[in-house]
């Protein structure tokens, strides 16, 4: 084998690795962007859920409030609920005082 063909196999095995390693890299980047894509899609679903737990709360509570809910567990947490918007509207009373008052 000649110089040149020895030069022309060298090249050929070094286009051959790295269109191998551009293939790899390609693969692998995909790869990380399904992942990462796939993660804001539970991120969007937690949210999602999030959201709906909150809808359930508000329902819930609401049913409270119309004497309509008949669960002791629940109606525990919707009076301590009532409770702390007692004292947050307590506190707002206060505020308001204060700001009426003439100093």
């Amino acid at each position: 084998m000649s110089l040149y063909e020895k030069g022309s196999e060298l090249v050929r095995k070094a286009k051959e690795t790295m269109l191998k390693s551009k293939e790899f890299a390609l693969r692998r980047s995909e790869k990380v962007l399904r992942i990462e894509r796939t993660k804001m899609d539970i991120k969007d679903l937690k949210d999602q859920k999030e959201e709906k737990l909150k809808e359930l709360a508000r329902k819930v509570y609401e049913l409270y409030c119309q004497n309509n809910l008949t669960n002791p567990e629940l109606l525990g947490i919707c009076q301590d609920i009532k409770t702390i918007q007692w004292q947050i509207d307590e506190m707002w009373t206060t505020i308001n005082n204060m700001k009426a008052q003439k100093e």
